[in-house]
């Protein structure tokens, strides 16, 4: 099952949910096992096949190292921009910079559908990554881009969309991240009580 469909991402951002996602970096324990950190994309090869599951390459089509490269670069500057807090953004100039010079290389179009619909895609003979770019527009043009955020969990940063009514939330999950960055917290107080507690 695609992780968009597994945590019910909206349609019109699956695709950037994924791209964002497919490098995971959870090292926690869960259930006494501990998350081994992956790469969806460690070869041209594996990131060829992600993309035909996806419907984006031609027949014809396939994907060398340098586009592997390319598309991780896009990937760590968009994860970079996601993990910055929204109200400090406008501020953080080098991954601006970074995403600025990535994305570059993926021209977009404005294209009209049979039913009227106005969407940006790709420039003809640009790749793939220009469709995540279209979504990354278009939810910053919605006003829900703050809405994309990174867990706030070190052993964690998965990327999720938070759809809470205050859009405050810093867990990808309250009863996982969220549980186990509280229960620290409450041993940590409880720990620094302590001495006060004995003098």
């Amino acid at each position: 099952m695609r992780l968009s469909k597994r945590y019910s991402v909206p349609a019109n951002l699956a695709l950037l949910y994924e791209f964002l996602n497919s490098t995971d970096r959870r090292t926690y324990l869960e259930k006494g096992k501990a998350h081994a950190p992956g790469d969806e994309w460690e070869t041209p090869a594996q990131l060829e096949s992600w993309l035909r599951r996806r419907g984006l390459l031609k027949k014809d089509e396939g994907v060398k190292a340098a586009d592997q490269r390319r598309a991780q670069e896009l990937r760590s500057a968009l994860r970079g921009w996601v993990e910055c807090a929204p109200e400090a953004r406008a501020e953080a100039e080098e991954r601006i910079a970074l995403l600025n010079q990535a994305s570059a290389a993926y021209p977009l179009v404005v294209k009209i559908s049979k039913a009227g619909r106005v969407k940006l895609q790709s420039a003809t003979g640009a790749k793939w990554p220009g469709r995540v770019l279209g979504e990354f527009l278009s939810l910053a043009e919605s006003g829900r881009l703050e809405r994309l955020k990174m867990c706030s969990s070190g052993e964690c940063q998965w990327v999720f969309f938070d759809r809470s009514k205050p859009g405050s939330r810093r867990w990808c999950s309250s009863t996982g991240c969220g549980n186990r960055q509280k229960t620290r917290d409450y041993r940590k107080r409880v720990k620094d009580a302590e001495p006060a507690a004995q003098a």
